[in-house]
């Protein structure tokens, strides 16, 4: 595995935002949270036809985890988000549990499909600079909202599918908690990128109604872009090989997703977190000259890397969908994150 190169400072890095071994509050509250939210998996794994048996036989070490960890918080040297996440996908793969999200993102990746034309032609009618970017902007807000990996939207996507028009509806309104915008846009339309390295997230109207439009826009701005998928399923996170095969539908929607300017490569990970001293080699040579980083989600955004600095600009885009991430960034529920930041010097 290779160090993020953009990365200032890597050896001050820490990849998540909460220490769980100094926080006991928060400690309390994620092994709580991790004991209840995986029961959303366990019913997306019956979905796939898992049994009950490997399925209770899933839960039932997961919750020993949980219990000795409760009991013995430093048993793995550390304790954050991360390391949970790491430790649940380890146990639910023991039972045959693995990318039990697959069909629920198939749905979600052709609804967002069929919804591109419409989104980006409203895009491309807006003629001021700011205003345009504002919008791209709502559209990565609003499709992080499809996010099975928090209970605050799990149950919304889970129950049937979501209008893209009504989520972009719950985007509120500016000034965001973190408001950005405008430099971002100044930044672009200065001329001052040539090179952006755009971490994915989530499958359907996330990656497809909000970082694809976005993308388009720098390639229209001859800007190459390169876009960073999970090696492994996570949550719905999309996957490297996902975003291959949907690229080629997108293809047929928009020519400009044709372009030489775009690169897809993997990122190495299979988690909803990133620690960037733990990537590919191929992603490491694809970022090495690039001028800008977009971390887009709350897992890569905020619950890891939200205080990582870089040697370039970068923004860190996500919805807050989580009681405790907000109150880790002093915000609310379902606020706006658009954090712009300058580089710093190694």
């Amino acid at each position: 595995m290779a160090v993020f190169p953009l990365l200032a400072h890597p050896q001050r890095y820490r990849a998540c935002t909460t220490d769980l071994l100094a926080d006991d509050s928060a400690q309390q509250y994620w092994l709580r949270a991790y004991a209840t939210h995986t029961e959303t998996q366990l019913r997306a794994a019956a979905t796939l036809g898992i049994d009950e048996h490997s399925r209770s036989q899933a839960r039932t070490a997961w919750l020993r985890v949980l219990h000795e960890l409760a009991e013995e918080p430093d048993r793995y040297g550390k304790l954050d988000i991360l390391t949970l996440d790491e430790l649940r996908n380890s146990v639910l793969h023991t039972f045959g549990i693995r990318d039990e999200y697959r069909l629920l993102k198939q749905r979600e990746n052709e609804a967002a499909i069929a919804a591109l034309p419409q989104r980006l032609n409203a895009i491309d009618e807006i003629d001021d600079d700011i205003r345009r970017f504002e919008e791209l902007f709502r559209g990565m807000l609003a499709g992080n909202l499809f996010d099975m990996g928090a209970d605050a939207t799990a149950d919304r996507y889970a129950s049937g599918p979501v209008e893209f028009a009504d989520t972009l509806k719950t985007v509120p309104p500016r000034p965001w908690r973190y408001d950005g915008v405008d430099d971002a846009a100044s930044l672009v339309c200065s001329g001052a990128v040539s090179k952006a390295v755009v971490f994915a997230d989530n499958a359907g109207p996330d990656v497809v109604l909000g970082l694809l439009p976005m993308a388009r826009e720098m390639l229209r701005r001859s800007i190459e872009v390169v876009v960073t998928a999970n090696a492994q399923p996570s949550h719905n996170d999309i996957t490297h090989d996902e975003l291959i095969e949907l690229l080629l539908s997108v293809c047929d929607v928009d020519a400009e997703f044709l372009s030489s300017r775009l690169q897809l490569v993997c990122s190495g990970n299979d988690a909803p977190l990133i620690d960037l001293t733990r990537i590919s080699d191929e992603l490491a040579n694809a970022a090495s000259e690039a001028d800008l980083v977009i971390l887009i989600g709350m897992g890569r955004a905020i619950e890891s890397n939200f205080h990582a600095t870089f040697t370039c600009p970068s923004w860190k885009v996500a919805m807050v969908k989580d009681r405790q991430v907000a109150r880790s960034i002093d915000a609310e529920l379902f606020d706006a994150v658009v954090r712009v930041e300058s580089g710093v010097s190694e």
